[in-house]
Order: C-alpha cells, then sequence, then structure tokens
C-alpha cells in the first residue's frame, strides 16, 4: 500500500510541475541517435536510423553588458513534440538523443564530456547516460517504478537521483545504490518530509538540496540534507506555497530556486519567479521580478551567471541573467517548449 500510494504521489507532482510550466508541442527535424548498451535482463530499446548529426545555428545571445561564458547547455526540448536531450554550444544546438522515447532531466558531469537522464525508453523511466556528443549511451537503473532527476556529484563520480520519493545516491556505473532520505505520506508530512525530487550537490559534495512536495496541500519547500541523511533542514517554505528546483551556487554560498506565489485576485495566474536564498535561509531575493512564468535556474561553471527557462518570448526558451538579474539574454528561439537547462564547461 505504501509503495502505491508513492508512486501515485510522484505521478501526481510530475504531472502538477508540467501543468504549472506549461507544454511546447512544435515538431523539429532530429539530429543523431547514439548506440546503446543496457542493463543485463533489460528491455531493449527501439532504436531508429538517423541522419548524420545536425547543427542547428544558435540564434544571437542578446546584448548582455559582459561576454557570456557559454560553455556547454544541456536542455530538454520539446519542439518535435515529445522530450529530446539537446547541447547548445556557441556553434549550435545538437539533438543529442532523437529517439521515440522521453528523454529529459538532463544534467551535464563536471568535466562537460558526460550526459546523465531519466528516459523511459526501456518500459519505464530510468537512468542513463552518455556523452556529450550522444554516442556510448548505457542504462545505469532498472527500477519498475521509475527513477528521476539526476544529479552528478561535484567529483564526478556519483549520482543523486529520486525514487518513489525517496532521495538516492550511487556511483556513477550504477553500482553501490543508496537511500538518503526516506518519504512521509505527503497528506501529513513535515516540511521536507515529503516525496523529493534532486535539485543539485553542494560544491563540496557533502550536501543536497532537493524540494518537499505536497500535491494535496499546495505546498513544496526548498532543503538540504546531508549526503548521508543527516541534517535535513528547511531552506525555503515560506509563504506556504510552492518552492521547488533547487540549484546550489558554485561557490556554495546561494541556492537559485523556483518561487510560484499564488494568484492576488481571482481569475489571475500564478507568478513564477527565479529567487536566491543563502544555505541558511537568509537573504532571499527575487531576481527576476517579471510576469512571465520562469522557471529551472542553473548556474554557469564560474556562477557568475544563471540560465532559466522562461515563456516571457510568448514560448519557453532557454535565458541567461546575471546573478544579480541583470543582462537578460535569450539563448534559443524554438517554438517548442526549451526547458530543464543544465551548463556545463
Amino acid at each position: 500500500m505504501a509503495v502505491r500510494r508513492f508512486i501515485a504521489l510522484l505521478a501526481v507532482l510530475v504531472l502538477l510541475v508540467v501543468i504549472a510550466c506549461g507544454e511546447g508541442e512544435e515538431a523539429a527535424t532530429p539530429a543523431v541517435t547514439p548506440t546503446v548498451t543496457g542493463l543485463p535482463g533489460s528491455p531493449t530499446p527501439d532504436l531508429t536510423p538517423s541522419p548524420a548529426p545536425t547543427i542547428t545555428p544558435a540564434p544571437p545571445l542578446g546584448t548582455p553588458e559582459a561576454a557570456v561564458p557559454l560553455g556547454k547547455i544541456a536542455f530538454t526540448s520539446r519542439r518535435d513534440g515529445k522530450g529530446e536531450i539537446y547541447v547548445l554550444t556557441l556553434e549550435g544546438e545538437v539533438n543529442i538523443t532523437n529517439h521515440p522515447a522521453e528523454d529529459s532531466e538532463s544534467d551535464l558531469s563536471p568535466d562537460g564530456k558526460t550526459i546523465v537522464f531519466s528516459s523511459d525508453r526501456g518500459g519505464t523511466f530510468d537512468i542513463y547516460v552518455a556523452n556529450a556528443d550522444g554516442s556510448g549511451l548505457e542504462r545505469l537503473t532498472d527500477e519498475p517504478a521509475g527513477d528521476f532527476s539526476p544529479k552528478w556529484s561535484p567529483d564526478g563520480k556519483r549520482i543523486a537521483f529520486s525514487r518513489i520519493g525517496a532521495i538516492m545516491v550511487m556511483d556513477s556505473d550504477g553500482t553501490n545504490v543508496q537511500q538518503v532520505t526516506e518519504p512521509k505520506w505527503e497528506a501529513t508530512a513535515a516540511p521536507c518530509e515529503a516525496g523529493a525530487f534532486v535539485g543539485d550537490w553542494s560544491p563540496d559534495g557533502q550536501q543536497l538540496t532537493f524540494y518537499a512536495a505536497s500535491a494535496t496541500r499546495g505546498l513544496g519547500q526548498v532543503c538540504t540534507v546531508n549526503v548521508d541523511g543527516s541534517n535535513l533542514t528547511v531552506v525555503a517554505a515560506e509563504p506556504p506555497t510552492y518552492h521547488v528546483e533547487p540549484s546550489w551556487s558554485p561557490d556554495g554560498e546561494w541556492i537559485a530556486y523556483r518561487f510560484i506565489a499564488e494568484a492576488e485576485a481571482e481569475g489571475q495566474q500564478q507568478n513564477h519567479e527565479i529567487y536566491i536564498v543563502h544555505p541558511d535561509g537568509t537573504s532571499r531575493t527575487n531576481l527576476t521580478n517579471h510576469p512571465a512564468t520562469d522557471l529551472e535556474p542553473g548556474w554557469s561553471p564560474d556562477g557568475e551567471w544563471i540560465v532559466f527557462s522562461s515563456d516571457r518570448a510568448g514560448h519557453f526558451d532557454l535565458h541567461i541573467m546575471k546573478t544579480d538579474g541583470s543582462d537578460v539574454a535569450r539563448l534559443t528561439t524554438s517554438a517548442g517548449k526549451d526547458s530543464e537547462p543544465s551548463w556545463g564547461p
């Protein structure tokens, strides 16, 4: 019964975030299909032949006052009607998955050479890794209930992810899986104790930031916990609404996250803003302060920029801004939804 409840909770939370963010459904031409290896006895993914990689030229980066250290940004795009993993560089955008399955929640390794992501190509959502060009795809987990939101540790040796509302950590090859948190029934759980989605690692690799959500009560909190499961801490929970999608700054001083404010009047939409806060919960600051829906912040490797998804141009594209909210520039221009960015070197 408990497992069924947590599975239902997980489905509700995923649906809740999708509805809150919106979805783009425009089509685009796929680019690359990687090769695959899988776990022994796991379902064989359905591979589809594809053309040679095609680079879509990147749009102008706007006119920020400082040079943008772009590096690589991995992200999910729904420009062909389903989730695909793309990589954006100064040369353009490349679809590295090009698969009929749903691929999402990618995260670039600290050296920028490898991408971890969640995919249902094996029948359920599991964790996969591939080279940043899409080659060398491997399946790391085989969990009937589904695995989500994978994140690399700062040293690239471990991956944190979410399973049935629990936070898990495993070695980068999929072995040595350990549970960090145990979720409680979300309708009565205390702050930070309901089903959890991994946000990011602390720069020293000793802690994780995540968000815990209660769909029935309309609540979400940004939290931190030691990797051994100790020292569970509430970072952002007030006012009592959704605080989600946390990302730790490279210097460890800030956590960026999305705050969903309640509508001020009947008929108005909720407002989604990017905030930053110190890990101790102080100095909470709104960086976007814009009527559009701004979500899923991620830090540049040098900590000088924040990438996020926003529909301020009419549909969800990737944008960047300085860490004080200035110099906003648009990175992608697809009519489909571009979201879930991860910035690597």
